[in-house]
């Protein structure tokens, strides 16, 4: 009976660096890597052997081709890992996004991960783990950032109330909040103007601490100096300050 690992925007950035971290797991036999481009989930089947790709794409029908697969394919207790990696973002005013990309973020960064974990969980034992990746922006609303900002509160609160109903079956649930990670989904430049993004972290570190954290059991997990501080820094500096700091900074890109 294969010991199965899910882990979702596979082809990104820091998917394709969680795929390359646990692959040498032996408790892991195979990598159901989740993703819509199908080139991409090819070129890391031919790279890595355990990888099974599963093309799906989130804010439609995704999670209903993974319930398939986990149907026809899983026993009672054959997934040890699930990595809701999976999101996107748009930074600009909140009124000229679309009422289809608002969908679309609220399915892919909310919905979709919530599901998952409900079709998953029957299939855990002890000792499975789950990974949902939020973000530093999760710790205070994010003027310019604002659907993506939400909808990381989610679930990171989701995350950490579930590693507490999940605890006496030995279940494992991390929250990842790392700051801005460097990986292509991060622009250079928007209209000609250079971006500086304060405390950018590689995605390999953000793994690395990312999987160190859920293995000690930890619900929360802050990769980086930057993320580590802006957590401790927006528990104790009032909501509107972090607020208006944050809008200082970015409206000039927007």
């Amino acid at each position: 009976m294969a010991k199965v690992a899910i882990v979702t925007g596979a082809t990104g950035g820091l998917g394709r660096e969680f795929i390359k971290a646990i692959r040498k797991d032996d408790d892991i036999d195979e990598i159901w890597a989740v993703g819509r481009n199908e080139t991409k989930l090819k070129e890391l089947k031919k790279k890595y052997s355990k990888v099974r790709p599963v093309i799906a794409d989130l804010s439609i029908d995704g999670v209903e081709v993974i319930q398939k697969k986990i149907d026809e394919e899983l026993g009672a207790s054959d997934i040890r890992l699930l990595i809701n990696n999976a999101g996107i973002g748009y930074m600009g005013m909140f009124d000229r996004q679309g009422i289809e990309d608002i969908k679309s973020l609220c399915r892919i960064n909310c919905s979709a991960p919530a599901e998952l974990m409900s079709l998953c969980i029957p299939h855990m034992k002890n000792g499975a783990k789950i990974i949902n990746v939020s973000s530093a922006s999760s710790f205070q609303p994010n003027p310019y950032l604002s659907m993506y900002s939400a909808s990381k509160v989610f679930l990171k609160n989701l995350s950490r109330a579930l590693s507490v109903e999940l605890k006496s079956r030995g279940i494992t649930v991390t929250c990842v909040c790392p700051g801005w990670i460097d990986t292509e989904m991060l622009p250079d430049e928007k209209d000609e103007k250079k971006i500086r993004y304060t405390g950018k972290i590689s995605a390999e570190k953000v793994v690395k601490k990312a999987l160190k954290d859920c293995r000690k059991g930890k619900d929360i997990s802050t990769p980086g100096a930057f993320a580590s501080y802006f957590r401790i820094y927006s528990k104790y500096t009032p909501t509107k300050i972090v607020m208006n700091q944050w809008s200082k900074a970015v409206r000039k890109y927007i």
